[in-house]
């Protein structure tokens, strides 16, 4: 996630945290695609390290909107923060994060 928000020069804030406008790309047994707000947290405290706003068919109760680094594999590929895991809930799914 570091390398992400160099490439893009997205700031953190003085609590390890950060903010920006992105198309969200949840893909797994459904498709949705939305432009929403994102949040990204440094912080060991904090219980999800990427979540994004609810928005249209952002919708918790089809896909998640949270993301654990114990959980996930994140990783940063052609130029898009990529998310990728599986639970019971949506089965296997990948994310695609690209900062507008």
């Amino acid at each position: 996630m570091a390398n992400f928000i160099e490439h893009f020069e997205i700031n953190r804030d003085r609590g390890e945290r950060c903010r920006f406008n992105a198309d969200v790309i949840f893909q797994s047994t459904r498709l949705a695609h939305e432009h929403t707000r994102v949040y990204l947290s440094f912080r060991d405290d904090d219980i999800s390290s990427v979540r994004f706003a609810e928005k249209g068919e952002l919708n918790p109760v089809f896909v998640h909107t949270e993301f654990r680094v114990t959980s996930s594999h994140f990783q940063f590929e052609n130029n898009e923060l990529q998310i990728t895991g599986a639970s019971s809930k949506v089965g296997p799914y990948k994310v695609r994060i690209l900062p507008s």
